[in-house]
């Protein structure tokens, strides 16, 4: 605290004489420097916010071209499309071959309202996703779901043509399943 107090009192002595003084012309030269190496730091710092910017919207950009271009489908999705059109060939004759079974075994008035119905709700749902399926989501979940409306369309026709199977038979014979059932 004394050496504080030494340097305020000097201070305060000479207090004019620092005020008239001049610096010497190599301080104030060294100073002048100090000064100027300031403005350029601030220059630095102003084309690292250009790069700064610059880098964001190139970043933006490649963000936005990479999310919004149009990918070629993979080879698994292509592989489950032909793999799909295989099954769905398959089925659809399958399909064909009962129908035309039915067709021969009813009569168009004898043809039950309820199989139309259910046939054709099952056709709706199967071409509104069989349509997905193709332009734009060709998934193995998808697919399965395809295959099964397809088997539950078969499944329809069979138990149709059990029926009719079953009321075809002599009255001895439809006691006999019943009874083994």
């Amino acid at each position: 605290m004394q050496g504080e107090d030494r340097l305020e009192d000097f201070i305060r002595e000479n207090r004019e004489s620092f005020d008239v003084a001049e610096p010497n012309k190599r301080v104030w030269n060294s100073i002048d420097k100090e000064l100027h190496l300031g403005d350029t730091k601030r220059v630095y710092v102003g084309w690292y916010w250009k790069a700064a910017v610059f880098l964001l919207l190139g970043a933006v950009t490649f963000l936005m071209v990479d999310r919004y271009d149009v990918k070629k489908p993979s080879e698994l999705e292509a592989t489950n499309v032909e793999k799909f059109k295989e099954l769905e060939t398959f089925y659809t004759s399958l399909i064909a071959n009962k129908q035309e079974r039915l067709n021969s075994e009813i009569s168009p008035k004898d043809a039950s309202i309820y199989l139309e119905v259910e046939m054709k709700e099952l056709d709706e749902i199967y071409s509104d996703l069989r349509e997905m399926f193709l332009d734009s989501q060709p998934s193995e979940q998808v697919m399965e779901r395809l295959i099964h409306l397809l088997r539950q369309k078969l499944k329809v026709m069979d138990s149709r043509l059990g029926i009719i199977e079953n009321n075809k038979m002599p009255e001895q014979m439809k006691e006999d399943s019943d009874i083994s059932l």
